[in-house]
Formats: structure tokens, sequence, C-alpha cells
């Protein structure tokens, strides 16, 4: 009878042979990758951010959600007795902070900024995994993570609105990215209540979801998304307060912009600051294809497919990626123009687009240069990518170490007036201060005795507004009768003026003026802060 083994082709295997080894699941392998790469920019982010562990304090903003924070926990409710212009999410997550790391420290705010900028980094590094290959992700990631320290420290480094954002901004996109619609406006809906201009990446989806199938469904799914938290949110903390203070209260501030001289000012060298971690990307500019024919041509030509990629055909990726940036990135600077204020933080919202656009400018030019060659030119992008990355990661280790010599404006002087206040009160009783520095409550440990922690809101003084524009007719609607009734109500035992030299200073206001003279009495001045004691107190 015939060898059965021999004559199906499976020769016997020797006496005590091993089994082959099984080749190691490709998913496992992808799997540790992603942790990899999470773990280094997680590492980077830190890295960019731990000057900000380094001072008490980086801007008003931290000192005005510290205060907002302090007052939650003391039993005052949001858009009552804690006002801002802002949504709540932030002070929200400043309340949850205090309450597990106590009121005297933002570490652990900190610590959340670290993680909110690395989850940032992650999220921009999947999309452009999506979007062009694995060569461009980590690329990505470093230099949005990286370009974060390109600002001014204290917009770098402060712990505030748009760095708690930037995650839920690129989920969006994300989501959108993979058509999954509905997480897509869930994650706008928490970029926008933690800052109103989260509602950027509403008109790249739209666009996206208008140039595809199921336009009408697609929409209203993401508008149902987008929506509903907010309704939510509106429902448990009042619809007419909520709807005032998020979308209604800014209009005197949005609309008393500084001079033309100081807004461009202001932009441009927040935008050079910006575009420094983008410098190297800046020189494939000129050789983009702008006037080669054949080397257009190929650029419109269909990409050959990856076998075996978990993501769309490559080139219909690519349209995906050259459509969501025509939208992201127009949006992303209308959002930071608004108010024609351009404060440094605000340009945080652009380094996502802008890492994920010099990643299309390797992209393309990769591709014209291949038409050139007819050949495959995918080493050589990610070649420039990594250049890209590591010429962003040595320009933040420069910011980074120039931050650590850093200080707010302002530092010494409200440490200084924090402490004049503390030595002159007791935890019990309230203060209030007439100025722009809301961090003189939580520096001092006092709680303010009225809803208006700063002087903007009753003058609508920003810094470098228009001055023209500041007094009791620009003030919030209603700030002025609910501050008299405060005032009345539970007058402050101590006053701080900080108001020399501004366009709001305290003698132009009546309310304030008559009420130091009849029951106060200066007690100390501290850097040209001027304190009142009340006769009572």
């Amino acid at each position: 009878m015939p060898n059965v083994a021999v004559r199906t082709g499976h020769l016997p295997k020797p006496a005590g042979t091993a089994p082959p080894r099984a080749a190691p699941p490709a998913h496992g392998a992808r799997r540790s990758g992603l942790v990899r790469q999470a773990a280094l920019l997680s590492l980077l982010a830190l890295f960019v951010r731990a000057p900000s562990f380094a001072r008490p304090f980086w801007s008003p903003d931290e000192g005005y959600l510290g205060t907002e924070a302090a007052l939650l926990r003391a039993g005052g409710t949001m858009y009552g007795d804690v006002v801002d212009r802002k949504p709540p999410l932030v002070p929200w997550l400043y309340e949850a902070s205090f309450a597990l790391a106590g009121p005297h420290g933002l570490w652990l705010v900190r610590v959340l900024a670290v993680a909110a900028l690395a989850l940032t980094g992650i999220l921009t590094a999947r999309l452009a995994e999506r979007w062009w290959g694995r060569w461009a992700a980590l690329p990505a990631g470093v230099l949005t993570v990286a370009g974060t320290a390109a600002l001014p420290a204290p917009d770098a480094m402060a712990a505030t609105f748009e760095v708690f954002m930037l995650p839920a901004t690129v989920a969006a996109m994300y989501f959108g990215a993979r058509r999954r619609y509905l997480s897509a406006g869930l994650a706008v809906a928490v970029a926008a209540l933690t800052k109103q201009v989260g509602l950027a990446p509403l008109l790249p989806l739209a666009v996206q979801i208008l140039a595809g199938h199921r336009r009408a469904r697609g929409v209203a799914v993401l508008l149902a998304g987008a929506a509903t938290p907010l309704a939510v949110c509106a429902l448990a903390l009042g619809v007419r307060p909520f709807t005032f203070w998020v979308f209604l209260s800014s209009g005197s501030y949005a609309s008393s912009p500084p001079g033309l001289a100081e807004t461009a000012a202001r932009a441009g060298n927040a935008l050079l600051c910006l575009l420094t971690a983008f410098a190297l990307a800046l020189l494939l500019v000129p050789r983009l294809p702008w006037r080669n024919p054949v080397r257009r041509r190929c650029l419109k030509a269909p990409a050959a497919r990856d076998r075996g990629a978990a993501v769309p055909p490559r080139d219909e990726a690519r349209r995906d990626a050259a459509r969501a940036l025509a939208g992201w990135l127009p949006a992303s600077m209308a959002a930071v123009a608004v108010g024609w204020h351009f404060y440094g933080h605000y340009f945080l919202q652009l380094t996502p687009p802008l890492s994920l656009g010099s990643l299309w400018l390797v992209d393309t030019v990769r591709r014209a240069d291949a038409a050139d060659r007819r050949t495959s030119r995918a080493g050589g992008a990610a070649r420039t990518a990594s250049v890209l990355a590591v010429g962003a990661v040595v320009a933040a280790g420069v910011w980074t170490a120039a931050a650590f010599h850093s200080a707010p404006p302002g530092l010494p002087k409200m440490l200084r007036v924090a402490t004049a206040v503390a030595e002159r009160t007791t935890p019990e009783q309230r203060v209030f201060q007439w100025g722009m520095h809301p961090e003189i409550y939580w520096l001092s440990g006092r709680l303010p005795s009225s809803r208006y922690l700063t002087a903007g809101l009753l003058t609508n003084f920003s810094g470098g507004g228009d001055p023209a524009r500041v007094g009791h007719r620009y003030a919030v609607p209603g700030a002025w009768d609910r501050f008299r009734a405060e005032l009345a109500e539970s007058p402050p035992c101590l006053v701080v003026d900080d108001s020399a030299g501004t366009p709001y200073r305290l003698a132009s206001y009546p309310e304030l003026r008559d009420l130091l003279a009849r029951d106060y009495r200066q007690v100390a001045v501290v850097d040209g802060a001027r304190l009142y004691q009340r006769h009572a107190c």
C-alpha cells in the first residue's frame, strides 16, 4: 500500500522535532506600537508643560477659575452665585480637583492639563494615520504637543479653557473621519461646554457630510449629538442663566477690540511665535506643484490601496484630509479672531490643524516627487516628517527652558497684595477687589463678597480693549443692579482698589466711592493697590 503521507505531500516529522512557533498576532504588535506611541507623547507633554508646576499661577484666568471653584465648594451655584462668560466644564473641573487635592494648590489641575495635551497629541496621531498612513502618526502627535510650547509662557502654561478644549476638538474630527457622526457631535458638545469656540469643528464636519451619502441623516445625527448635552446642561443650570452667560453676555466685550495697530501687533506676535514650531514645514511650500501640470495631474490620480490596512483606500483618505483641513483650519482661525482681542492662549486651538497641515505638505510633496521619478517615496515622506518632528522637539526644549525663567506679569505684586489681604481679614470675612486680578481671592484664601470677580464684568474693561467703551453703560446687562444689592446686603470687610492708572478708576464710580468714604478707612497701600477696612469689621 503506498505511503499516504508521501502521496498527499505531508512528510512525517522526525521524532523529537518541536512544532513551529506560531507568529504573534498582528493586532498584538499593533497594540504595543500604539502603547509606545501614547507613552512617548505623554512624556513629551509632561516635558513641555513641566514649567507650569513652577509658579503659583500663570494667568488671571487661573485665578478666576480657582475662585469660582472655591465659591462652588462653599455652596454657590453656577450662573447664580458664580458667574462667568464661559461654559461650566472647566470651573467644575477645578472644583473637583480642589475637592481631591485641596484648595491651595493647582498641581492636580496642571496634571490634568498634561493629560489633556497628551490625549490631544494621541488623537491627532490617530487622525494622521488614518489619512496618510503610519508614517505620519507620531510626527503629527509630536508637532501638536511641541507646538503648544511655542507661545509665550503665561499663555502656554496656564491650565485654562483652551488646553482642556483641545482633546474634544480633535476627537470630533477623528470620529468624523470614521463616519461616526453621533460621537463627533458629542465631542463637539464637550468642546463647546469647555469654551464656546469649541463649536468650530461643526463646519468641516458638515462639509464632509454634505460631500458624501446620506446627507440629511448625517447632519441630523451630528446636530443631535452636539445639541443634546448642551440642552441637558441648560436644563440642569437653568435655561435663562445658562443661555445668557454662555451665549448672550459678551456683546460689549466682543464689540470692543483694541486699536488696529495693537490688534495687528498682538495677532502677529502670537502667530509668529506659533509658526516657529512649524518653520521647517514652511520650507516645503515652494516644492508644492504650483505650476507643473504633470505633477498636478498625478496628484489627482487615484493612489494605490494599502493591502491589509484597516483604513479607507488611501486616495479616499487623502481627499477626506484635504476637505477636512480646508474647513478646520479656517474655522479655527475664525474662532481665534472672535472679538479681535487675539490673546496668546487663543492660538492653542490652531496647533492640531497646523500640525496636520504640515503632514499634508509632506505627503503632497512626496507624491509630486514620486510623479517625477515614477517611484514610491513613502520612506522619504517618513524621514521628512521625522525631521519636522525632531525640529519641533528641539525648539520646544528651548522654549521650555526659557519658560522656567519666565513669570506671569504682576506675580510678585499679587503675592504681596494677597498676603496683606490674608493678614487683615479672617477666613470667614468676605473681600472685594476692584481690579482685574481675581487670583487675589484664591491666593489669600478669602471668598469674594460679590459674584463679579473682576471689574471687567462691571465696566467692560479688558486688557488692550477699547478704552472708549469702558463704563457703566458697557457692563454686562443687569450687573450693576445686582451689584448694588450685594453691597447693601453684605458689604465686604476689606476692599482692594487696584484701579490706579486704569480707565475704570474707582473714583469714577459713585457707588463704590461713596461707600468707601462712609464706611471704610484706608489701612495699607501695596504696590499701588489701596486696601480699605470696614469700620464694623
